[in-house]
């Protein structure tokens, strides 16, 4: 079975390729830079540089694919990018499995990024392919790597913008596992699946983690979905983007996004990692893109 990741170098997707290769699937990749997919790659992975945007780019990627995981970057293009691919696509019986957004936030109505992700996910129900959505949560890596961390290392305090609400983050890990499942198993096709984590947690419960495992107290600063908007914009953030994100803290102030749901296990048949387990990788200094280099690498030399 061919498989064909996009989106492939970021959080998720390294996670993806992994999961894909430990089952035997063959894997292809389109980058725009070649060198760094094969760095963390290997010869794993057939690696095409190019730009999905070209057509004959994805024409030619998509020869012989079975199925294809649809992540493409976080920009305001991005249903135009995603609804491209899929109408290249019909008619192919190439299955699609989308990475969409948050749950609770994927309507019509929500912030500007899920309200793309909506729009494709509608198309992509009626467009006849087979098809996986997944809506995980917020990603661990993102929360905790790019924003709690490194505003801890900087300030000493956690910046708070969800109040007392809670958050059931997952490990993309966790998602990429479910992904190479739904991508080769016919079983789940036209599925939508919530992805979480195994609990909710609140900042405050993440700092006092934090604080256990690096043995000092991290204090939280009290802060407003607005104050993020806004200190996006002044670090030169795009309106659109920093609006998109206010509307989504709030949404997770409103505790729209503490639900924890079954589907992680019920697809891979393990539960999914705990936010201990990852912040002790974490702050271990074991990134999890290292991490699924090391292990692609280690594939690699065993031939």
């Amino acid at each position: 079975m061919t498989v064909l990741v996009l989106g492939s170098t970021g959080n998720v997707g390294p996670h993806v390729v992994e999961a894909l290769l430990a089952r035997g699937s063959r894997t292809r990749v389109i980058v725009r830079n070649g060198e760094k997919a094969r760095e963390l790659f290997g010869t794993a992975v057939e690696v095409i540089e190019g730009d999905i945007n070209d057509p004959a780019v994805l024409r030619s990627a998509t020869e012989g694919v079975d199925a294809i995981f649809l992540l493409t970057p976080h920009a305001n293009t991005l249903a135009d990018l995603q609804l491209r691919v899929v109408r290249e696509l019909r008619r192919t019986g190439i299955k699609i499995v989308k990475l969409s957004a948050t749950s609770s936030t994927v309507r019509p109505d929500g912030p500007e990024a899920s309200r793309a992700h909506w729009e494709v996910e509608e198309v992509l129900k009626a467009s006849g392919q087979p098809f996986v959505i997944l809506r995980p949560n917020a990603f661990m890596q993102s929360a905790i790597n790019q924003i709690m961390l490194p505003a801890i290392n900087a300030t000493g305090k956690l910046p708070n913008p969800i109040g007392t609400a809670r958050l059931s983050m997952i490990d993309a890990k966790d998602i990429g596992n479910v992904a190479a499942e739904v991508l080769t198993e016919p079983s789940w096709d036209g599925e939508t699946l919530v992805l979480t984590g195994p609990r909710a947690v609140s900042y405050h419960d993440v700092a006092e983690l934090i604080g256990e495992i690096r043995g000092q107290q991290i204090d939280v600063l009290e802060i407003t979905p607005a104050d993020v908007r806004d200190s996006l914009l002044a670090r030169g953030l795009e309106p659109w983007e920093a609006e998109h994100f206010k509307e989504m803290f709030q949404l997770f102030r409103d505790n729209q996004s503490s639900y924890v749901g079954g589907d992680v296990e019920r697809v891979t048949g393990r539960a999914p990692g705990s936010i201990e387990e990852y912040l002790e990788a974490a702050i271990g200094n074991k990134p999890a893109a290292k991490q699924v280099a090391l292990s692609l690498n280690g594939t690699n030399s065993r031939g």
